[in-house]
C-alpha cells in the first residue's frame, strides 16, 4: 500500500468512526443479563431463543432456566393449526413461541404478543420501544422466516419514545447458532437491513411478507430511520488490508470495552489468518453477478491450539471487502476453529472416492448464504466445485449436496 492510499483510507475511517461516534446519544445493553444457548438440535432456534429469553429477564429473581427439549414441548403443543401454516412445516411459529413464554415464564404485570408488520421499521420501532420501557430482550425472524434470534442491545441517535422516529445505528442479537455453542453480534444497522433483515417473512401463512417479533404490547406510535451503505465495488482489498482495518476499528470503536467483546484487548489475543466470504443473501444469483463480499478477521489466544497447528477463534471482526468499512464484531459462546481450505478439499476429495484432490482439480470459495447450513455470517461454509458438480462444506467438515432452505423458524 502506497503512502498516499494509507493517507486515504486512514482520512476516510477518521470520518467514519467520527459519524458513528457523534451520532450515538442512546443504548440499550442487555448483554449482561442475557445467556448465550446454543440450539441441541438443528431445528431448536426458537426453544434456545426462548430459552435465553426466559433465563434473561431483568430482575434475576424471575429468571427462569427451561431445558430446550421442555420449551420444544410447549411450542409443538401450541403451533399455529392454520392449514396453511402446519403445511410450512414451522418448527417454532410465532404463536408457538409466544405461548411457550407465556406458559414458561410470564413476565410479572405483562405478557408477550406478536408484532407482525409489512414495515420493518414499524416492527423495528416497537422493538426498541419496548426495550427501552422494560429492558427485557425481544425474538425475532431473520433471514426472511427461516431463523429465530434474541435481540439484546441497540444504539440510536435518540430516545425511542411514542411519537419519535430514531435513528438506528447498531444493534446486538444472541444467535443460538453455531449449534451447541451460539453467538453474540454487534453489526451496524445497515447491515442487520441488508442481510438478517433484508426482507420479510416469506412462507406462506398468517406471517407472509410480514417482519415479525415477539416482545410485549405497549401501545406507541414511531418509526425508525436507518441508513444505506454501499456494499459492493470494484476492488478486492487484501488480508493484509483487512486486518489493518479491523484492529483499527477495534481502536476508534472501543470495541473492548465493551464486555461482551473485552477479549479483544486481553494479553496474547491475536489475529488468525482472515477468511474471505461471498455472501449471497438472495438464493440463486449466477457466479458473475456482483454481490457482497467481507472479511472475517478471527482472533483468539496464541496458546490455543488444536490440530495442525491451528488456532482457536473466540472474537471476530467483519469489515467490509472492498471498502474496509466495519460491518461486524461478535464472539461465540465456545472457542470455534475454522475449517481450513486444505481440509474442505480433502473432505470433499473422500465424498467423491477417495481421489487426491489434486487429481480433481478442485475449486474451493467460502460463501454465506442463509439456509438449513448456517444462519450467521460468522460461520461460512466452503463451495467446492469439482468439474460441472458442486459440493458444500460447512465448517464442522459434514457434506451438503444442495443448499437447502430453511425450514422455516429453524
Amino acid at each position: 500500500m502506497t503512502k498516499k492510499s494509507t493517507q486515504i483510507m486512514l482520512i476516510s475511517l477518521f470520518l467514519m468512526v467520527f459519524t458513528q461516534l457523534t451520532w450515538a446519544q442512546h443504548d440499550i445493553d442487555l448483554t449482561g443479563n442475557v445467556p448465550i444457548y446454543g440450539q441441541e438440535s438443528c431445528i431448536w432456534c426458537g426453544a434456545a431463543s426462548a430459552q435465553m429469553i426466559m433465563d434473561g429477564y431483568p430482575n434475576p429473581a424471575d429468571r427462569v432456566f427451561h431445558t430446550q427439549q421442555d420449551i420444544w414441548n410447549t411450542i409443538q403443543a401450541n403451533n399455529s393449526t392454520d392449514a396453511t401454516d402446519v403445511a410450512q412445516g414451522w418448527a417454532t411459529d410465532p404463536l408457538g413461541l409466544r405461548e411457550a413464554l407465556r406458559n414458561l415464564n410470564p413476565p410479572p404485570g405483562g405478557t408477550w404478543n406478536i408484532h407482525a408488520n409489512t414495515s420493518r421499521d414499524t416492527v423495528m420501532f416497537d422493538i426498541l420501544y419496548w426495550m427501552n420501557r422494560n429492558d427485557y430482550p425481544v425474538a425475532t425472524l431473520i433471514n426472511r422466516g427461516g431463523h429465530w434470534v434474541v435481540i439484546v442491545g441497540y444504539e440510536t441517535d435518540i430516545e425511542p419514545v411514542s411519537g419519535s422516529t430514531p435513528t438506528l445505528q447498531e444493534i446486538t442479537i444472541n444467535d443460538p447458532e453455531p449449534h451447541n455453542v451460539g453467538s453474540q453480534s454487534t453489526m451496524t444497522a445497515a447491515v442487520w437491513y441488508a442481510t438478517d433483515w433484508v426482507g420479510p417473512v416469506w412462507y406462506a401463512g398468517t406471517w407472509d411478507n410480514r417482519y415479525v417479533a415477539v416482545i410485549e404490547p405497549p401501545v406507541a406510535k414511531g418509526r425508525v430511520k436507518v441508513g444505506r451503505i454501499k456494499r459492493i465495488g470494484d476492488k478486492i482489498i487484501s488480508p493484509q488490508e483487512a486486518v489493518r482495518y479491523a484492529r483499527t476499528w477495534i481502536e476508534k470503536l472501543e470495541l473492548g470495552k465493551k464486555p461482551s467483546y473485552a477479549i479483544l484487548r486481553k494479553k496474547g489475543v491475536k489475529e488468525l489468518e482472515p477468511l474471505l466470504v461471498r455472501e449471497q443473501i438472495k438464493p440463486g444469483p449466477e457466479e458473475q453477478e456482483k454481490v457482497p463480499h467481507y472479511y472475517i478477521v478471527p482472533f483468539g489466544f496464541e496458546h490455543e491450539i488444536v490440530q495442525c497447528g491451528q488456532r482457536l477463534a473466540r472474537a471476530c471482526v467483519i469489515v467490509n471487502a472492498y471498502t474496509g468499512q466495519f460491518e461486524e464484531v461478535g464472539t461465540f459462546g465456545k472457542p470455534v476453529r475454522y475449517l481450513p481450505q486444505k481440509e474442505a478439499l480433502n473432505v470433499v476429495a473422500r465424498s467423491l472416492g477417495r481421489t487426491p484432490p489434486e487429481k480433481l482439480r478442485l475449486r474451493a470459495t467460502l460463501m454465506f448464504q442463509p439456509s438449513d447450513i448456517t444462519h450467521i455470517r460468522l460461520y461460512p461454509f466452503w463451495k467446492v466445485t469439482a468439474a460441472n458438480r458442486v459440493l458444500y462444506v460447512d465448517q464442522l467438515g459434514e457434506v451438503h449436496t444442495t443448499i437447502k432452505p430453511s425450514v422455516p423458524g429453524d
